[in-house]
């Protein structure tokens, strides 16, 4: 049926509504649509009783035409309300990813994520907690466009702990996000634009250089030096960052030298050679994580220069603390700057610093840290071998097991050199025999260990602090792919460990689409949980497994606890695996707990909770 006469007659009735109704009489145009309308009457009352309206609005006794032509639209507009439809061609699709980490829109409802908004967006005691518990255990929300809005503005949080998380998340997988993130952004602005231009540089790089010197232009203080140490990425910013080393001051004079560090041409080697000789440990705080090839000689040089130096000692004791101290810190700083360096005579002064700080064990983390670090950026083959003969050559015991997590990174880059797995494996059995503490620093080295779900494969990532900004700014991921069957005789390994700390990094390991993997993961962990008193921290690697069972875990979890809050025993709920109906057995048993003293909950109300869980099964 075609119903373009009446939209016809809705534009008339709107034009007589602005003519006046004293023109109603003359109006044709609209006598017109009134007759166009007579064979919809036919078909339907409700265009019949249009129809009707509009000739007692064109009768000439009509003496409220003001009543009667209010009326006749009202009903006009109404039934084309009704007939309104969108249509496109082709089928219904879901929803698919705008990037490789963004969402457009889930389908969660909005009870999941309007909490989630509302934490990442206002103010109030107990969101911090809330956002972290909510991103351990439901990451994909994050996903969701409205909660990167969300999070967008959640870096300007007034709790700093919050900004800053978010801020991290937003680095690791924010690209999606930048746009926004430019848009508004005022080169005046302070600590959350900070963050902002850190998400930006961390996703963008050199392709936001113009980006970087427009705000330039304006920015002050500690946006100022972010804004310039942005610089870093292109090698077409080296008179300006030359410019500013010599116009700037303080910490925003520091920032330029450490940009122009990560510059590698040979006018700016002979610029930090010349200051070397001035201020030698300055020069390694500047090239600190820079990767230019000129730097390695003047690290190496003075690796043995400082690494030589010895605390004055009067008898047994040390002459000058303040002294000592202060040359500890030296030490440090040069050791962090062979981070990223390569060459022979890195290699060479790493072996020479380890084996001068045996004898001072509040240098072991940063040695062990450097090989780390160095071994993910860098696997050259000599560096390998460095790594394993300083953890097997070491005579001092408590050294030697600082050194284990860098000797099991070594190893296990080794294996993916030499394909073969079972090296690796064998070598890792016999020192977690023979070394009862070895276990303890093994979950270091499983922190460097990552799975790319998409290919269901493992790789090395390190991310590294810079501390001329703070803590919580690092670098980019650098990656190194390695051989790893995580099903086999290593995960049996992990697993006859026993140690907490090695369980949660298991989590982290834990890839949903290898059903042997989480066949045996699954036992592994259903077993623990139904044997510690806190459980609710296996929860998250029992759902990545598959698990569809729940039986005794709320139990397990309620009577091992405390007084208990209701938003935790329903919260446990919510989390724990298990259908709706197994999920509602186990719940149905706290009641008889309850009432026989075995499990205490706030403000106990047996209906108000059957009433909830029915929301959080």
């Amino acid at each position: 049926m075609d119903i373009t006469p009446i939209y016809d007659l809705r534009d008339r009735l709107r034009t007589a509504m602005i003519a006046g109704t004293n023109l109603l009489a003359e109006d044709f145009r609209l006598k017109r649509a009134v007759e166009a309308l007579a064979p919809l009457e036919k078909a339907s009352p409700v265009f019949a009783k249009i129809g009707e309206l509009c000739k007692n609005l064109l009768a000439s006794e009509q003496q409220d035409k003001e009543s009667a032509l209010l009326d006749t639209i009202t009903l006009v507009d109404a039934v084309c309300c009704t007939q309104g439809h969108v249509d496109v061609p082709g089928e219904i699709q879901p929803v698919i990813k705008t990037t490789e980490t963004c969402t457009v829109l889930s389908n969660m409802p909005y009870s999941v994520l309007n909490p989630l908004q509302d934490a990442l967006t206002n103010s109030g005691s107990g969101r911090y907690s809330f956002v972290i518990d909510c991103h351990n255990d439901r990451p994909e929300l994050f996903h969701d466009y409205r909660i990167r809005v969300a999070m967008v503005q959640a870096l300007n949080a007034t709790y700093a702990e919050l900004a800053d998380q978010v801020c991290c998340w937003l680095m690791e997988d924010g690209k999606d996000v930048v746009p926004l993130l430019m848009r508004d952004f005022n080169p005046k602005g302070k600590k959350d634009m900070v963050r902002r231009l850190r998400v930006i540089e961390w996703n963008y790089g050199a392709k936001a250089n113009d980006f970087y010197i427009k705000q330039l232009e304006e920015a002050e203080g500690e946006l100022r030096q972010n804004l310039i140490y942005a610089l870093r990425h292109s090698e077409e910013n080296i008179d300006l960052l030359r410019t500013l080393t010599k116009q700037e001051r303080g910490n925003t004079k520091k920032a330029a030298y450490y940009a122009l560090a990560f510059l590698g041409n040979e006018e700016v080697k002979d610029f930090f050679t010349s200051l070397y000789e001035k201020k030698p440990i300055d020069i390694m705080n500047f090239l600190y994580l820079s990767k230019s090839p000129w730097a390695s000689k003047l690290v190496a040089d003075c690796v043995h220069t400082y690494l030589t130096m010895t605390p004055a000692v009067t008898g047994d004791k040390v002459k000058d603390e303040a002294a000592a101290n202060k040359l500890v810190e030296q030490q440090r700083s040069v050791l962090d700057a062979l981070i990223g360096k390569t060459g022979d005579d890195i290699y060479e002064a790493m072996r020479f610093a380890a084996e001068r700080i045996n004898k001072s064990s509040g240098l072991y983390g940063k040695m062990v840290m450097v090989l780390c670090y160095s071994l993910i950026m860098n696997p050259d083959d000599n560096l390998i071998q460095l790594a394993v003969s300083l953890y097997e050559n070491i005579e001092n015991n408590a050294a030697r097991t600082h050194y284990f997590q860098a000797a099991v990174l070594a190893k296990l880059i080794e294996t993916g050199k030499n394909n073969d797995a079972s090296s690796f494996i064998d070598w890792l059995d016999i020192n977690l025999s023979n070394n009862p503490t070895a276990h303890q620093y093994l979950h270091y080295a499983l922190e460097y260990m990552k799975l790319d779900e998409s290919s269901g494969t493992y790789y090395l990532s390190a991310q590294i602090s810079n501390y001329f900004f703070d803590a919580s700014y690092k670098t980019p991921p650098y990656t190194l792919p390695i051989q790893c069957d995580f099903s086999g005789r290593f995960l049996d390994l992990l697993m006859r460990c026993n140690y907490p700390m090695i369980d949660d990094k298991i989590e982290w390991l834990i890839n949903p689409a290898d059903k042997v993997q989480c066949a045996k993961l699954e036992e592994y962990f259903y077993k623990k949980s139904l044997s510690v008193n806190n459980s609710r921290r296996y929860l998250g690697a029992l759902r990545k497994c598959g698990c569809t069972r729940c039986e005794g875990l709320l139990v397990q979890y309620a009577t091992t606890s405390k007084t208990m809050s209701m938003w935790d025993l329903l919260y446990f709920i919510s989390y724990m695996p298990g259908s709706k109906e197994a999920k509602f057995a186990e719940a149905s048993r706290i009641p008889e707990l309850v009432e026989q003293g075995k499990v205490k909950v706030q403000s106990w109300k047996k209906e108000t909770y059957f009433k909830r869980i029915e929301g959080y099964i």
